[in-house]
């Protein structure tokens, strides 16, 4: 990491970037064009390791769970600096919602369209081609600049980035000093996020014919004063200056036997539990106990809280279940490396402003686990994630090649 030097350098990327602009929207529409839903991102990963080939990249490989890797080397003796994306996507929905096909990856009006293409196939394209730009503008670079692009991010759980941390991150020679992220930022720099935990809640009653519902116990009445607890509990959860408030929502309720004329002896209800850095799993599930008791609920015989897992099948066929528990993390503003980075932005002619995400990110293993410092930088704009308007603007794809390029001097010099 250094302070400075580079500013005469920094528009020497311009060139380059210039040259290879429509090389890179071309590729931003072709990995959108590619649906990628969580573990099926093959394809995706393919495409990304042969267009980082034909762009000169000094490695490229994957792990055993099929994220991409790829490095442009420094000269030795610096920092290296991460950046990462994920190659999943969330399902279309509604086709009929759409004003271009979501998988047309369509040019129009200054975006390109489609679904992925804020989350985040069009930052993917800008980090990758920012790292050639680099290499091919000759600056000079003691560490090396790491572009990865993971699978399996969208159910929340970190688990492809979890796999690269363990085969790359955690012994890849040298210091990692930054980890950028290509999550939506609309060029600002974002710095954490809520923590994230999905939890189940099941209350236990006694099936009964309905005719005679006297006969049994009613699994679904002995929710209610529960779903009223965690209503209540939303008002008065803790706020952060920066991070905004935790929250708790109810996602979903199902019961059963969910037979005609049978009183139901299961009620379970999904919670989505958004959490701030001085939360954790013990705070949030005592938390869940006293609202069971405080309606009556015996835990165990009568109710049980408990964090859910997800079942995941890479598209290398790796398998492996992993808890939807994801942790808070932020930042600071001061922290040297933002400071390299705000400054070698406002050094291209940008002028980022601090924020946070509502949504998670992989990045809070990277930051809680590794103890990397992990921001968010992106041509990406949240607005248009999981949308049926998914889409990346072309001119913020430019100026983010051009600051990814800056920063990434700034931070391996």
């Amino acid at each position: 990491m250094h302070e400075g030097g580079f500013l005469m350098k920094a528009y020497d990327f311009a060139p380059a970037i210039e040259r290879s602009f429509g090389d890179m929207c071309e590729f931003a529409s072709r990995l959108i064009a590619l649906p990628s839903v969580t573990g099926q991102e093959g394809l995706v990963a393919e495409t990304i390791i042969s267009e980082m080939k034909r762009l000169q990249y000094d490695d490229v490989f994957t792990d055993k769970a099929g994220n991409v890797v790829g490095v442009i080397k420094g000269t030795g003796g610096g920092e290296h600096i991460l950046y990462n994306c994920h190659m999943d996507q969330v399902d279309p929905g509604n086709l009929e919602a759409w004003e271009h096909p979501p998988f047309s990856g369509k040019t129009a009006d200054g975006w390109i369209h489609g679904r992925g293409a804020s989350d985040t196939k069009g930052a993917i394209a800008t980090q990758v081609y920012s790292a050639a730009c680099v290499k091919e503008a000759g600056a000079a670079h003691r560490g090396d600049i790491i572009v990865t692009a993971v699978v399996e991010e969208e159910p929340g759980d970190m688990w492809g980035m979890r796999k690269l941390a363990d085969e790359v991150l955690a012994v890849y020679p040298g210091r990692i000093g930054l980890t950028v992220l290509g999550e939506a930022t609309g060029l600002n720099v974002y710095l954490g996020h809520r923590g994230k935990v999905e939890i189940d809640i099941r209350t236990i009653g006694q099936v009964a014919h309905s005719s005679a519902p006297w006969r049994g116990t009613n699994a679904v009445y002995k929710m209610c004063p529960v779903i009223e607890a965690l209503e209540k509990l939303g008002d008065r959860l803790p706020e952060h200056p920066f991070l905004r408030r935790s929250s708790v929502a109810v996602t979903n309720i199902t019961c059963s036997p969910g037979w005609l004329s049978t009183v139901p002896d299961r009620c379970t209800i999904r919670i989505d539990r958004r959490f701030l850095p001085h939360e954790n799993r013990e705070t949030i599930m005592k938390e869940l106990g006293d609202i069971l008791k405080g309606a009556g609920l015996s835990v165990g015989a009568d109710a049980a809280a408990e964090i859910q897992a997800y079942a995941h099948t890479g598209y290398t066929g790796l398998q492996e279940s992993m808890e939807l528990y994801k942790p808070a993390f932020l930042t600071p503003e001061d922290e040297p490396h933002v400071v390299i980075v705000v400054d070698a932005l406002k050094k291209v002619g940008q002028n980022p402003a601090f924020n946070c995400w509502d949504f998670g990110t992989d990045g809070a293993w990277i930051a809680t686990e590794l103890g990397i410092p992990t921001i968010g930088y992106s041509p990406c704009e949240e607005e248009y994630a999981h949308t049926p308007r998914d889409r990346v603007s072309m001119d913020l794809m430019r100026k983010a090649a051009l600051g990814y390029a800056a920063i990434s001097v700034a931070v391996t010099e």
